[in-house]
This record gives C-alpha cells, sequence and structure tokens, in this order.
C-alpha cells in the first residue's frame, strides 16, 4: 500500500523509460563522455535542487534544517529548493536532462536506473569529489558500490530502506497476540484475526502500482531467505527453483484466503488513507511496509484521528525454518547526484559533501522526521540522539546491527534491473487475477533477469555476511 507513495515514486521504476531517454537521438547526443572533473577549492554561487518534498511544515522542516542550515555552514553557496509533487517534478527532469539544462543537484532514482543515467552521461562523475571529501570514509561502502558503474561514482544513496510489519498494538493487547517471529505464529493471529472480522494484512496498489514489489521483497526474503536471493541475483540459480516459485505461492494464497487486503478486489479497489484509518481504529491488524511509512503512520492512531489506539513495529517473522529471525532487507530509496550539465559542480558537490559529511547535523535529522532522512552514514548507536522516538530509533538500530553481523536482505528496487523489478509488481498482478501461476511469473522473471543480467544493469551487490 501506498501510505508516503512520493518518496519512492521520482523516476523510481522505468529508469531511462521513464525520462524520455531511451531515444537514439538522445543517447547518441550523450554517447561521448563526459570532461574529466577537477575539483576546485573555491566553491561559490548558486546551485538549484528540485526536490519532492510535500506538505507545509515538511517544506518548512527542508527549508530551515537544510537549505538554511547549509548556507549556515558554506556561505558562499545560495542553495535554491524549488519543491514539486513526484508526477510534476519527474516531468519536469525529463524535460531538463534532455535539454541539458535543469537543476545542478539531481533528485533521480534508485540503483539499478542510475547505471542506465550514467551510461548516457547525464549524471556527472563524482568520482574525483569522493576523493576530495573522503566520502568513503563517511558512508556505508555497500550503499556506496551500488551507485557505482565502471569503477566511477555517480550519485549517493538518498535514504536507506527496509521493510516492517506495522501493527496495531492496542489491538494486539485486546486480544491477547504476541508478537509472531515465525509463520505458525503469524499464521495463528491472522487465522484468528480473520475470523473476527479483521483484516490480517492491510496492502493496496490503488495510489502505487508498484506496491506489489513491497510484497515480493518481504516474501522472497523471509521465505526463501537472501542467501538464495544472493545465488539468484548472481547468476548461480534461477528464479524458477522451487524456493521463489513457492514464495509467489504463498503470497497468492494469503490473498485467496482474505488476509491480504481482505483479497484479491479489495487491493485493486480500496485507496491506501482508508486502509490506514481501519489501520488506526482497528480493523486491520498489520501492515506490511518499508521504513518511509514511519513518518505518516500516526495521522491514523490518537487523538487527531479519533481513536485511543497505539502502533508499533516488528520484524517481519521467519516463513521458512530455514531463514534467520530477525532478518532486514536493504536497499535504497532515491539518490542525489549532480546534473553533468551543471555549470556549477564544484558548489553542488560541496552541499552533497555537507548533506552527508556533517553527521550530527544528518542524525538530528533522522530523529526529528522519521525514517525521511535515514542516509547511511556511519555511526553508532550512541550517536543518535535521545530526542528520537524510540520506534524509530529501533529502526536505525537493528538496520546497523544486520548489516553487522550480516543478517540482512535485499529489496528488489534497488538490486534487480530495472526491467524486471517493473515485472515484479505487473506479473504479479497477472498472478492474482489468475493470469499467470506462480511457476510462469516466475519462469517470466527469470527470463527477463537473465537478458539485462546480460547488459550489465545491475548493481554491485553486497556479499554475504556482514556489510561496510
Amino acid at each position: 500500500m501506498n501510505l508516503a507513495m512520493n518518496r519512492r515514486r521520482l523516476l523510481g521504476t522505468a529508469g531511462l523509460t521513464a525520462l524520455g531517454l531511451t531515444a537514439p537521438g538522445l543517447l547518441a547526443a550523450c554517447a561521448g563522455e563526459e570532461e574529466p572533473i577537477v575539483p576546485g577549492d573555491n566553491a561559490q554561487g548558486k546551485i538549484d535542487l528540485w526536490i519532492d518534498v510535500q506538505g507545509d511544515a515538511n517544506q518548512k522542516y527542508f527549508t530551515d534544517n537544510v537549505v538554511g542550515n547549509f548556507e549556515k555552514a558554506r556561505p558562499k553557496i545560495d542553495l535554491n529548493a524549488t519543491f514539486y509533487k513526484g508526477e510534476d517534478l519527474r516531468r519536469l527532469i525529463q524535460t531538463s536532462l534532455q535539454a541539458k539544462s535543469g537543476p545542478d543537484v539531481v533528485r533521480g532514482p534508485s540503483a539499478t536506473q542510475t547505471i542506465a543515467w550514467s551510461r548516457a552521461h547525464i549524471l556527472a562523475d563524482l568520482t574525483p569529489y569522493a576523493k576530495k571529501f573522503g566520502w568513503e570514509s563517511k558512508l556505508a561502502t555497500w550503499a556506496m558500490q551500488a551507485f557505482t558503474n565502471d569503477g566511477k561514482l555517480y550519485a549517493l544513496p538518498m535514504r536507506v530502506d527496509t521493510m516492517l510489519l506495522y501493527y496495531n498494538k492496542s489491538l494486539f493487547a485486546t486480544n491477547g497476540w504476541q508478537t509472531p517471529t515465525n509463520r505458525s505464529e503469524l499464521e495463528a493471529i491472522a487465522a484468528d484475526a480473520h475470523g473476527k472480522g479483521i483484516v490480517p494484512f492491510g496492502s493496496s496498489n490503488v495510489d502505487w502500482k508498484a506496491a506489489g514489489e513491497w510484497l515480493m521483497t518481504v516474501f522472497w526474503n523471509h521465505y526463501s531467505g537472501p542467501d538464495a536471493l544472493h545465488q539468484a541475483l548472481s547468476g548461480q540459480i534461477q528464479f524458477t527453483d522451487p524456493v521463489f516459485v513457492e514464495a509467489v505461492e504463498l503470497v497468492k494464497s494469503y490473498f485467496d484466503k482474505g488476509w491480504i487486503a481482505g483479497g484479491t478486489d479489495k487491493y485493486f479497489s480500496v485507496p491506501s488513507t482508508e486502509i490506514g484509518a481501519n489501520f488506526g481504529k482497528g480493523t486491520v491488524a498489520m501492515v506490511p511496509q518499508g521504513n518511509w511509512f514511519m513518518s505518516q503512520v500516526g495521522q491514523y492512531f490518537g487523538a487527531k484521528a479519533k481513536n485511543d489506539n497505539e502502533w508499533d513495529w516488528m520484524p517481519m517473522p521467519a516463513l521458512r525454518q530455514e531463514v534467520k529471525y530477525p532478518l532486514f532487507e536493504i536497499g535504497i530509496g532515491g539518490s542525489l547526484a549532480v546534473n553533468a550539465a551543471s555549470k556549477n559542480k564544484d558548489a553542488a558537490a560541496e552541499y552533497l559533501d555537507w548533506y552527508y559529511g556533517d553527521k550530527a547535523a544528518a542524525l538530528k535529522r533522522m530523529a526529528d522526521v522519521p525514517s525521511t532522512y535515514n542516509i547511511p552514514v556511519d555511526f553508532a548507536d550512541a550517536d543518535i540522539p535521545s530526542t528520537i522516538d524510540a520506534r524509530a530509533g529501533r529502526v536505525l538500530t537493528s538496520v546497523n546491527k544486520a548489516v553487522a553481523t550480516g543478517d540482512y536482505g535485499y529489496v528488489t528496487w534497488t538490486w534487480w534491473p530495472p526491467k524486471t523489478d517493473v515485472f515484479i509488481y505487473e506479473g504479479l498482478e497477472q498472478v492474482l487475477t489468475g493470469k499467470l501461476t506462480p511457476a510462469q511469473y516466475c519462469q517470466q522473471l527469470a527470463d527477463k533477469f537473465k537478458a539485462e543480467k546480460a547488459e550489465g544493469n545491475i548493481p554491485p551487490l553486497p556479499a554475504r555476511g556482514p556489510a561496510k
């Protein structure tokens, strides 16, 4: 379901096609290598940033705590931030990049799409700046590698993503449900909830068509497991392996029972705001959603929502005995890059260095606005401000621990190639409507993945074991 869709909406699924950058004329025009960058030491002047921050309060926060603080830290640089809705920004970015104009700092797509952008030479090579500013010592290596192509860095990760299972804490207490850690415990709660007229898992693709990939991210990681996913993404096994087919069969069985969304029809028809309201008042028990939902879930609970309920989150239960618990999939929600056509690349890079390099300011943003500003800077649990909502703080510490211990998986929108990623949710719709069997779905997925892997449209994959 999409209760915070704008954070992933911009350029999130179609790569060059979404921007109209696959036209032969444009690719021919961009075919030459960009001029090598030699960073200067006197960055100044004005830089433009177009960003999809919505709502008066959110825009004021960004203006005060991002733009204002940056300009205080770099007084010679004027950061001009313009706010757009996601769809409007997508259209404007498309037009401007085609015309070799637009903002200096590009709010762009996730990792697999950035690879295609870099090959079209519309993003500046950030490698010289990474060396100058020492970004490798400030950001998590795995997240930077996701935006590296042919040894060059083209973007920085805008937000670390993971999937969580949000639950109505008050509803759980009323029914005596304990937070589950495995499939049998989870299904016992789902069956009990369903029998009482409560939808076990809220989900919808009405507002965000790609919501299906969130479900597949959950089921492939917590049923198939990250080891199997790593082997498939590395080309060692195929997505036709029974462990992937069985995960799709399990998703469909939950829909067929009415456990997810109340059934397929409602998944395609009930908007996310209605699901959120039902979650708050207790007619939906749990919501499998990304960490980005944390910044909005509170609006459905408490006095403002006219209920006395509380919410919380839990790690996704292990759906197969062989899969570890707890496990957190990791990925990137969007990117920040520098326009190859920018006339002030040095100043744009200075902004990136401040945004990622001032750890105290970064952690304050993470504490102020849950999950929205969770960039992958290196920090210890003790560095997290005490002002953070405890639930948001647990996300930071849990993902940190998962990365350090190797107990992490892979989100589809970062580690799958662009066209394959689109098929994940479009193909799932066909499974849910009976047009494809789970086996047929996985076969088509495997075929698309194989073709794109041969083209090299996959970012460097974090190896199994502790990540850096």
